[in-house]
């Protein structure tokens, strides 16, 4: 129980410090990882005749190389977003010069940290391309992204634009003040519920708009019926409860009816509950990666189980260990999670997924070394050795390659073969 404590203790306060693996990563992968940004758009009806765009570029830590200076981690980058119609006449275009600090260097290689910058512009009925490129100073690598939106069905009434999704998050962000578009389809923090925002093109006649959302109940919950007037659309905001956001996945649809015209679109989100990790979708592998961990008392308790029997042992696991029960975020969860994902990624084996390896159970539980050596101790031997130094932590680890196939394994047991 002492050593687990222990350990836990050092997954949460360990200072990452990595000379050698900021060298592998500038060589590496991440180089590559320019075009892994996102470029989004949320449309809504803002005249009769036009449409309001607001485009995101959500560019996560990973997607950029970042360069060690003195104690914190640094990557710059240039991003922009344009506008072209269907003559292909670029109408409009906007851009960014900035750049991210972390003293972690875990995070710059999160997926889920990131950066966003958004634009609005207001078009007509019509097709258009958004694009957007972006450019790391460091390595001078580019990436770019391409959307194409068609509006000219719009022109038929009724219509319905697709619904958006927004949380509480204090700033501008292209909306109303302190609202935040959901730019993907997992959702974690729902604690003050959600707004859906329907929006679309009507006539002069009543209408009436319906919210189905599936897996809540079976029941159709009546947003609005109301003489339009003259305005030709509609613009309309309703409340998502905490209540209504208890299952995991939910599909969200939107249904139009004027006239006798019915028109209906759907959403799939994901919520997440509070406190689980954005990289955990499958409880038992999930329970299974969490072995570096666990006491021999937990083991014991989940020895049998599966579904969702397991699937609350993992939760209630978890939730013993978040070091801020009170908040939506498991910090101790989700860096446990972030490395698990960067081991899996970077010292993937054919026969064995890298949180199953040595090197990856050292790492998911210390974080990168301080220092790296590696060396073939005499020319007599043809084994490999890589020895990874934790000064912070007073400790070393030595992994010997014997086979030369890269599977390295630890010199002398680190917990047993029993863990």
């Amino acid at each position: 129980m002492i050593k687990n404590i222990i350990l836990l203790w050092v997954l949460i306060f360990s200072i990452i410090s990595d000379i050698g693996f900021s060298q592998r990563s500038k060589k590496g992968k991440i180089i590559g990882n320019i075009g892994r940004y996102n470029l989004i758009e949320f449309s809504r009806a803002y005249s009769k005749d036009s449409i309001l765009v607001t485009a995101f570029v959500d560019i996560p830590f990973q997607s950029l190389q970042f360069i060690k200076k003195e104690k914190s981690f640094f990557a710059s980058y240039d991003v922009s977003i344009s506008l072209t119609n269907n003559k292909d006449k670029r109408i409009f275009r906007k851009m960014w010069s900035d750049s991210i600090i972390t003293d972690d260097y875990i995070q710059t290689q999160s997926r889920l940290r990131s950066k966003k910058h958004f634009t609005n512009f207001i078009v007509s009925k019509d097709k258009y391309i958004i694009e957007s490129e972006l450019y790391d100073k460091d390595t001078r690598k580019k990436g770019s992204k391409k959307v194409k939106i068609d509006f000219s069905k719009q022109k038929k009434r009724p219509s319905l634009l697709e619904p958006i999704i927004v949380t509480n998050l204090e700033g501008d962000w292209g909306f109303d003040e302190g609202e935040f578009p959901i730019t993907g389809k997992r959702i974690t923090n729902v604690d003050d519920g959600l707004t859906l925002i329907a929006s679309g093109f009507v006539d002069d006649n009543p209408y009436i708009l319906e919210m189905i959302m599936e897996g809540i109940n079976k029941d159709n919950k009546v947003l609005i019926a109301e003489e339009v007037g003259s305005d030709g659309f509609f613009y309309h905001k309703y409340t998502l409860d905490t209540d209504s956001l208890s299952s995991i996945g939910i599909d969200v649809g939107i249904r139009l009816t004027q006239s006798k015209k019915e028109k209906e679109v759907q959403k799939k989100i994901s919520i997440y509950k509070p406190g689980l990790s954005g990289f955990v979708d499958n409880a038992e592998i999930s329970f299974q990666q969490m072995k570096y961990i666990l006491t021999n008392d937990e083991r014991k308790n989940a020895k049998g189980k599966k579904g969702k029997d397991l699937e609350q042992i993992f939760l209630s696991y978890w939730q013993k260990r978040d070091p801020t029960p009170k908040t939506s975020i498991n910090e101790l969860m989700e860096e446990y999670y972030i490395r698990v994902n960067y081991v899996n990624e970077y010292f993937n084996m054919s026969w064995k997924e890298g949180w199953e390896t040595d090197f990856g159970m050292i790492y998911i539980l210390f974080g990168p070394p301080d220092e790296i050596q590696r060396s073939n101790v005499n020319s007599n031997n043809t084994s490999i050795f890589q020895v990874w130094y934790y000064s912070r932590l007073n400790k070393q680890f030595v992994f010997k390659d014997q086979n030369g196939f890269g599977d390295f394994k630890l010199d002398r047991p680190f917990i047993g073969p029993s863990f």
